[in-house]
């Protein structure tokens, strides 16, 4: 198969056209988007039973994905900015028949993953944290039902907003095994996050993340720059006050301006401009950098020495799931030694179950039902709560390593080499000749470093090595959709 690939002309085209446009990020889903999944075509329990019997002989290291869907509503809904399908919290009694659904879940995948060493776990939303004290236990003990007893050094991170991280139910996330916190506050200001239409308040930050340090939790801290009426100096303040806390672990990132969400229909002459957003992500970065934080990531920055006395804990220095994540085929000097998979459970829970580089095994990705219901149904049936998947070809699984290759900023020539048997600085010529004359990236032996304005626009850039393969789908959708319709008028005639 050729390497689908635009032209010079069409690169620069593309990112002249996509230049002055709000972004999204791509962090989730990767290539493609699911608008490009097909169906459930009710071979899913075929395809985790090929992965199980390859698992046998090729042992694969999962992150390990729970998700709780409930929000507290918000006016504007979704806070105004996210994207993920989610649930509106009505109680305790609805959160309990949900866990119920999701143990059942469990049991429906235990004997796919019997073969399975668990590398990482997320309780991600929604909003876990809604969750009763005595209820994390419960999630624990989902990954040991499928995993084993998990050793003391596999990270295990949960979700959570600032007004409901109590010293109580700090004390019982950590009880529960959990030994780090991802909290998203994403404006330390009262005033600013009022956008979000969040009961938040400044308080309630320092408050909870008093109590992580007082039960020994690691932590990361969600902030978003690009916000309404948000200026340089706001957000400098804001991770001013999260160094001088000792946070280690900040991900700082724009604001996804995409889809549904209000500030993408609503807000948008709020927000900064274009320039003083690159301006934000510039000052944020020569910000972080004089503090000793290392940038993993266009959003991620680690505290590089160690901080006695603040958020210490085995896995102070990690966020190994959002690594993982990066480098889910892992390469040493002469072919892929491990694959990393995402296996994804509960309502709209995704799933990237790959088996690459094992000849003739089954890559695809996965999404559960969006619909709650439905979602309780399919259980109730006995089947896997899948709606939609796609399976991937060889060209998939390159983009698809590349856009997650390309949150670290950099591409490994090696690992491309040995994984897909291929040279990327050929695959992709025109491209990278683009981004060069735009000063936008470095080439040297062993890597593709991005730099500059390259950095600040992975994204479009992503969007842009994707293109010539999304045009490809986009021309066989659209001979589906013209064949059915041909279908519906011979049925018809």
């Amino acid at each position: 198969m050729t390497t689908a690939c635009v032209t010079r002309e069409e690169a620069a085209k593309f990112i002249d056209q996509e230049f002055a446009r709000p972004q999204s990020n791509k962090v989730l889903h990767a290539h493609p988007s699911p608008m490009y999944w097909a169906p459930n075509d009710g071979q899913a329990e075929s395809r985790w039973a090929q992965r199980m019997e390859i698992a046998k002989a090729t042992p694969l290291a999962d992150n390990f994905y729970l998700g709780l869907p409930f929000c507290i509503p918000t006016v504007p809904s979704h806070c105004g900015f996210c994207l993920f399908p989610t649930q509106d919290y009505k109680g305790n009694s609805g959160m309990q028949t949900y866990l119920e659904y999701l143990e059942r879940e469990a049991e429906l995948y235990a004997p796919f993953l019997a073969n399975d060493r668990l590398s990482s776990m997320y309780v991600g939303g929604g909003t876990p944290n809604l969750l009763k004290a005595e209820d994390y236990g419960r999630l624990t003990a989902i990954a040991e039902k499928l995993y084993g007893k998990i050793p003391d050094d596999v990270e295990r991170t949960i979700e959570g907003i600032p007004q409901l991280f109590s010293k109580d139910k700090v004390d019982a996330i950590r009880a529960a095994g959990f030994n780090r916190v991802s909290m998203g506050v994403q404006q330390m200001s009262d005033k600013l996050i009022k956008y979000s239409g969040r009961r938040q308040t400044h308080r309630q930050v320092m408050d909870a993340l008093d109590h992580f340090n007082a039960a020994k939790l690691a932590v990361n801290v969600d902030l978003i720059y690009g916000w309404p009426e948000q200026t340089v100096a706001d957000m400098l303040r804001d991770l001013g006050e999260l160094v001088d806390q000792g946070v280690r672990h900040i991900t700082h990132y724009q604001l996804n301006i995409a889809g549904r969400s209000d500030f993408s229909k609503a807000q948008r002459e709020l927000l900064p401009s274009l320039e003083t957003t690159i301006d934000m992500y510039k000052e944020s970065c020569a910000f972080l950098r004089s503090k000793g934080y290392r940038q993993a990531t266009v959003y991620d920055w680690e505290k590089v020495e160690s901080m006695p006395g603040r958020f210490e804990s085995p896995n102070a220095d990690r966020y190994q799931y959002e690594q993982n994540l990066r480098d889910f085929l892992h390469a040493d000097d002469q072919s892929v030694t491990e694959t990393r998979n995402m296996i994804g459970l509960g309502y709209a829970g995704v799933s990237f179950p790959f088996t690459w580089p094992v000849q003739g095994g089954p890559n695809w990705s996965q999404m559960n039902l969006r619909n709650l219901d439905a979602y309780f149904q399919s259980i109730d049936a006995g089947k896997l709560p899948v709606e939609k998947q796609f399976l991937y070809n060889k060209e998939d699984l390159k983009l698809a390593w590349l856009f997650q290759s390309m949150q670290s900023m950099t591409i490994d020539l090696h690992n491309y080499a040995v994984a897909f048997g291929a040279d990327l600085l050929h695959d992709y010529a025109p491209i990278f000749d683009e981004l060069h004359k735009r000063s936008w990236i470095e080439i040297d032996a062993k890597q593709v470093r991005f730099i500059g304005l390259g950095e600040f626009f992975i994204p479009m850039i992503q969007a842009l090595f994707s293109y010539a393969r999304l045009n490809e789908m986009r021309g066989g959708l659209k001979q589906i959709v013209e064949g059915k319709k041909i279908i519906n008028i011979l049925e018809t005639a």
